[in-house]
């Protein structure tokens, strides 16, 4: 147990990269804490996240029997690991309120990994075939293109493709996915009609540590991360621009596992759901020793 005395000089702004979070996700996990359940706690924060984007875009104009529009869409695409587990939950989540949700795996089910997310997808299949939400496969670029005009009318776009675990070229079909991704907010952007790209953890795919950018590259208008703000976001302009509103969102991780990770006298991770507002990426020479390279960044609200 960490000593509160020991903690209490903290304050130094702190940024962590992929490594860092993988070290402290793996800690969480030998002090008890399921794999699962961090999936569950950070697909119940994007959710939280999508809800409130989905009433910021509804249609606000009503006739004598309601809306005059169909219920808004949620496209969530899903990769076949972690990220694409939290994209399950997220779907599973939505739907389980009422709205018209479409779930796409953008792989091969053959490929999944992870116990949480393979559970998660046992789940989504079964309310697949109650009509809860629509479920599709699309290990091809063309089975995914299949769903192009399904995926247009979407009003809500979840990216959970590829996460901080991800390196190297995109591969197919996920490219194509990316690539469809922002052909519909530029669309609906062009015609006026309301649409927001929410990423879960990172847009497809921004480097968590430097934020390198895969071509193509997905262009988010809202960005959940975990626990907390990430380094490549502070040190590369592109990238926060990219990502576009940046939220940092708890999971459950006590700050036992940031030991040996998080210099002790180090800011607290975010209680709520946080705004994180950027400060010029200006290095720190007294702290370029700490995760993030001493990177300033600071919570601008809590939602």
């Amino acid at each position: 147990m960490a000593d509160p005395a020991a903690l209490s000089g903290r304050g130094i702004p702190v940024l962590i990269g992929a490594d860092e979070m993988v070290r402290i996700d793996e800690a969480a996990v030998r002090l008890g804490l399921a794999d699962e359940a961090l999936m569950e706690s950070a697909g119940a924060a994007v959710a939280e996240v999508a809800q409130a984007e989905l009433g910021r875009l509804a249609e606000r104009v009503r006739g004598p029997a309601g809306p005059l529009v169909r219920p808004p869409l949620v496209v969530v695409l899903c990769g076949p690991g972690n990220n694409g587990g939290d994209g399950f939950v997220i779907a599973r989540r939505l739907a389980a309120t009422g709205r018209s949700v479409l779930a796409v795996l953008v792989a091969d089910a053959s490929k999944m990994s992870g116990v949480g997310a393979t559970h998660n997808w046992g789940v989504l299949q079964a309310m697949a075939s109650a009509g809860s939400l629509e479920l599709f496969v699309a290990p091809t670029p063309e089975m995914l293109l299949r769903l192009r005009d399904r995926i247009a009318s979407a009003t809500l776009v979840v990216d959970a493709l590829l996460g901080s675990g991800s390196s190297g070229p995109l591969r197919e079909p996920i490219s194509t996915a990316v690539d469809l991704i922002n052909a519909t907010r530029t669309h609906a952007q062009a015609v006026g009609r309301p649409i927001s790209v929410l990423a879960v953890d990172t847009p497809t795919r921004i480097d968590l540590t430097g934020g390198a950018r895969s071509t193509p590259v997905v262009t988010a208008d809202v960005t959940v991360t975990f626990h907390r703000a990430k380094a490549g976001f502070a040190l590369d302009r592109e990238a926060r621009r990219l990502a576009g509103r940046y939220l940092v969102a708890p999971i459950g991780i006590p700050l036992e596992a940031e030991e040996g990770v998080v210099p002790p006298d180090g800011d607290w991770p975010p209680g709520r759901i946080t705004e994180i507002t950027w400060q010029e990426p200006v290095e720190r020479a007294d702290a370029a020793h700490r995760p993030g390279g001493g990177i300033a960044a600071g919570p601008g609200r809590t939602d």
